[in-house]
């Protein structure tokens, strides 16, 4: 157990992604192993614990962050997910931006900030934020790419910025795009990506205007509601 616990610490200490599993029912209860999100064992001995069912429960868990109990053959688990903190690429900088990063990093997000114009992109503005760089969409995210656990918000609404920007994110299957503007500008952003080949299940995953619907006005208002949606993307196993 012992040992267990003390993998799981290191790989959580070192920003890795697995899960600590233990037996909490049936001939094994008590039993800890720890697994990547491939199954591989990482520490301690699951045997004939770890059926395809389980293994690919696990992979979904964490990539949902869901802990909870799986159900297997005369047994159940509980698996404890670690994930690294997931990472929010605010793309244009301004007083929106500014009050996003300021309440994602306190809500556990790895903030980077990137806009293409010098005078906007200033680290003294983001002091939360872990990067912030002056660039265009395609040299930002060809220097740091997209994955999995990524979550887009595209703050800055021409299309020279956004055509190749949102396009990227799609293809990268971010876990959260969204796009600020009004209703007639993401319906013409809409157009724009569908002329480009986009199909309405990719359009789909994209939150705009970004944000809950909450009547928000101020920057720190607007803030509220992109990270409220956020995070509601970010729990929900339904997203």
């Amino acid at each position: 157990m012992t040992d267990v616990l003390a993998a799981a610490r290191a790989l959580a200490d070192a920003g890795g992604t697995g899960a600590l599993a233990t037996v909490i029912a049936g001939d094994r209860a008590g039993v800890p192993f720890l697994v990547d999100a491939s199954g591989k064992v990482l520490a301690g001995d699951p045997a004939e614990l770890l059926t395809p069912a389980v293994v690919e429960e696990i992979a979904r868990r964490i990539d949902r962050e869901v802990s909870g109990v799986v159900p297997s053959t005369g047994i159940e688990i509980f698996l404890d997910v670690i994930t690294p903190p997931p990472t929010l690429r605010l793309f244009g900088a301004g007083p929106i931006a500014e009050a996003l990063c300021r309440l994602a990093a306190r809500a556990g997000f790895r903030v980077v900030v990137g806009d293409p114009r010098s005078a906007h992109a200033l680290p003294e503005r983001y002091p939360d934020a872990v990067t912030v760089s002056c660039g265009w969409p395609d040299d930002l995210v060809a220097a740091d790419p997209f994955d999995r656990r990524t979550f887009v918000v595209s703050l800055l609404h021409i299309e020279r910025f956004e055509d190749p920007l949102l396009p990227m994110a799609l293809r990268a299957g971010v876990r959260y795009l969204g796009a600020l503007g009004s209703r007639k500008t993401h319906a013409a952003r809409l157009e724009r990506l569908r002329a480009a080949g986009h199909t309405s299940a990719e359009l789909d995953r994209i939150h705009g205007p970004v944000g809950l619907s909450i009547g928000a006005v101020t920057p720190e208002e607007i803030a509220v509601a992109i990270l409220a949606e956020m995070v509601q993307v970010r729990r929900s196993e339904r997203s």
